[in-house]
């Protein structure tokens, strides 16, 4: 396990939430895409985050063109960061899953794949596979949920550690 959102991608860049500078988190995260909009003139709905990335991909008129400069960087930059885990794990597959990943990732994906070949070795990223999740955005809550549920079926049916009598 590791936190790959907190792994450098601009040195000297923006400040991330955890203190650091030039986290991929400080570019690509819900909070730093509204930032982003912000800075470009957009003005996000009040709420939560969700509320407001919602809001600004529904976004018409003149703030157009400041949302599509904001959602190309930010395919840029998940790109190069998803480059660097195909350049280190040359995986099969790549799976963006998470809410704001769920929400973005439709108008997002061509780029991100796009971007992750233009930053990647050409033949790792040529075998690598970028999806969306298909479990929802609560998927990590139903990974984890199924754990419990394992270990009572590796155990035959029962709490680990009671053994079924004949």
């Amino acid at each position: 396990a590791g936190e790959w959102g907190h792994t450098v991608l601009n040195v000297r860049g923006r400040r991330c939430r955890c203190g650091a500078l030039g986290c991929l988190e400080a570019y690509v995260g819900a909070g730093a895409v509204l930032e982003r909009w912000r800075e470009a003139g957009g003005s996000p709905l009040e709420g939560d985050e969700e509320t407001a990335l919602a809001g600004l991909l529904a976004t018409e008129g003149e703030g157009v063109a400041a949302v599509e400069r904001v959602l190309a960087e930010t395919a840029e930059y998940l790109g190069a960061g998803l480059a660097d885990l195909v350049n280190l794990f040359n995986p099969e597959r790549i799976v963006l899953g998470g809410w704001a990943g769920l929400l973005l990732g439709p108008r997002l994906l061509p780029a991100v794949r796009e971007a992750t070949g233009a930053y990647a070795l050409r033949y790792p990223a040529a075998r690598t596979a970028i999806e969306l999740g298909r479990l929802g955005p609560d998927a990590v809550t139903v990974g984890a949920a199924t754990l419990p549920l394992l270990r009572f079926l590796d155990a035959g049916g029962s709490a680990p550690g009671v053994a079924l009598s004949a």
